[in-house]
């Protein structure tokens, strides 16, 4: 496969998602976006992941600078997603600095793990904020920190993703320096938004944990139709029941099927609910959030822990790499090292449902 030779999407299937506007599932309909709900946002992120799990993520990575235009001015968002060919990238780690200058900002710095940036033309960095030779701080005496949006060419790319899982995500570092960065192209995500459209009024962070956790529901869903697949063909040479005549083995494929279905089913329903309140113009609350959180990472553990069992019932089988287990098993791990799916997220959700504050204070952003 050669997302996995060339550790990148395809560049003409890059183009074939761009045209089908798989780039701009979270842009409102204003800017050219597509007009799908978040449910079916899910539903197209789930199916991508059954077939791809890689691309599933770089499709997914586009979803957040899409959402972050509703922190941005006319004029900066028509620069940005003026054109319907655009992919974009982003990384939300704090290590660039964005120095304060009249007008804007001086960027630069390294950041890892930028998924997709070999084919975006727009790339949103997390920079602390320097001002007069000191990192400027806010109210609550921390860094402020800005997102800044920056053309692509003005980016270097570091070729550093030399991985098992997710390998064609082409998630290199990329560097900047010394950048000029206008005001209007940076914000911080506990603005203001300015988009009067219901994708533009529902919550960012849970919602970017949801789309994660439909992609898992996909690669959960691939790993049982391999598992069944492979019990109907394997045959053993050994004096024991077949993979497919073993109780244990019909019991792990039967149970996974029906957790599976249990967990799209309500990571759904959760959805749903923010996605009509967004439609009515209703105020999302955070018991809304929290159930999307829990919703959402719960959903991405189980079906890490699903696929760890289906490929123990393939047995050697699943060692090879010509076995699809052995990729979905690879690219499931590594999904579960992204932040969206850290425990603090939903220890902050049990505070809410306890009347407490949560302490992360993106947790409703």
């Amino acid at each position: 496969m050669r997302t996995e030779s060339e550790r990148k999407i395809p560049d003409e299937l890059v183009a074939e998602l761009a045209g089908k506007g798989m780039f701009r599932l979270a842009l409102p309909t204003s800017l050219g976006g597509t007009g799908t709900s978040a449910v079916e946002m899910l539903e197209i992120l789930e199916e991508l992941a059954k077939a791809e799990a890689s691309v599933a993520w770089v499709v997914w990575n586009n979803v957040l600078p899409c959402l972050f235009a509703r922190f941005l001015d006319d004029e900066a968002r028509a620069r940005i997603f003026a054109d319907p060919e655009a992919a974009y990238a982003s990384s939300t780690r704090p290590t660039g600095k964005a120095v304060v200058e009249k007008g804007g900002y001086r960027v630069s710095g390294r950041w890892s793990l930028v998924s997709g940036c070999l084919h975006a033309s727009w790339t949103a960095l997390m920079c602390v904020v320097e001002e007069d030779g000191q990192i400027r701080r806010n109210d609550a005496g921390l860094p402020e920190l800005r997102l800044a949006f920056l053309p692509s060419s003005s980016l270097e790319i570091i070729d550093t993703w030399n991985v098992g899982g997710l390998r064609g995500t082409g998630s290199h570092d990329v560097v900047v320096q010394d950048e000029a960065v206008e005001n209007a192209m940076t914000f911080f995500p506990t603005s203001s938004g300015q988009i009067d459209e219901p994708i533009g009024r529902i919550p960012i962070v849970s919602m970017m944990a949801a789309g994660h956790a439909a992609m898992c529901l996909g690669i959960c869903q691939s790993s049982i139709d391999a598992v069944t697949e492979l019990a109907r063909k394997k045959v053993t040479v050994d004096p024991v029941p077949d993979l497919r005549d073993k109780p244990v083995n019909q019991y792990a494929v039967a149970a996974a099927a029906a957790k599976t279905s249990a967990l799209q089913d309500h990571l759904k329903k959760t959805t749903g609910i923010i996605w009509g309140k967004a439609l009515a113009k209703k105020q999302v609350n955070f018991d809304d959030i929290s159930r999307l959180w829990s919703a959402a990472n719960v959903t991405s553990r189980e079906c890490k822990s699903l696929v760890d069992e289906l490929y123990e019932v393939a047995g050697t089988s699943a060692l090879y790499t010509d076995s699809l287990l052995e990729r979905f098993h690879r690219d499931i791990h590594a999904f579960m090292q992204h932040i969206i799916v850290q425990r603090h997220w939903v220890e902050n959700a049990g505070r809410t449902l306890f009347g407490l504050e949560p302490e992360h204070p993106l947790f409703a952003v």
